[in-house]
């Protein structure tokens, strides 16, 4: 039985310089596109996970942004709710110095803030992170006159004090 051929196959015949030449032409062409089609398929999955990563990173970026908004928010009602108790206890007749202090936390979101007392009208916090840039402000009631100040997050002290009769927000 003899072995089949190819087109333009002289069988055994031809010089074997020729049929070692055609089986090695074959063997490159097979490795080429074994690489080239490797090559391809990874640039297609850097193409696509880049993509997925530059969407998803702004996805991220609003929501810190929103957490951050929101830590902030509550970190004023609690530091307004601490300077309307001192108002309350200071009106009462007879007290010279009042002082509470107000454990806050000094991070939100991962981010440092600052905390402006302004006494108005109308009287209100103003709390701002540095990164990303996060301003709220919070409304604060109270009678008794509110120093002007500024404070870095964390614990704050709220002092009243008869002589001067205001309400004054430090670090």
């Amino acid at each position: 039985m003899t072995p089949p051929t190819l087109s333009g196959d002289r069988g055994d015949r031809g010089r074997p310089e020729e049929r070692a030449r055609r089986v090695r032409l074959r063997s490159t062409d097979r490795g080429v596109s074994t690489a080239l089609g490797y090559v391809l398929t990874l640039t297609i999955t850097v193409v696509l996970i880049s993509g997925l990563m530059v969407a998803a990173g702004g996805f991220v970026s609003d929501e810190r942004e929103r957490v951050t908004e929101t830590e902030l928010d509550v970190v004023g009602n609690r530091l307004a709710a601490g300077i309307e108790s001192v108002d309350r206890i200071a009106a009462a007749p007879g007290e010279s110095r009042v002082e509470a202090t107000i454990r806050l936390p000094p991070r939100v979101a991962g981010t440092t803030y600052s905390i402006e007392v302004e006494p108005g009208p109308p009287t209100g916090l103003v709390l701002t992170s540095t990164d990303p840039e996060v301003t709220v402000r919070v409304p604060v009631k109270n009678e008794t006159a509110l120093a002007t100040s500024r404070v870095d997050g964390g614990d704050v002290t709220i002092t009243y004090d008869s002589s001067s009769e205001t309400l004054e927000v430090v670090s």
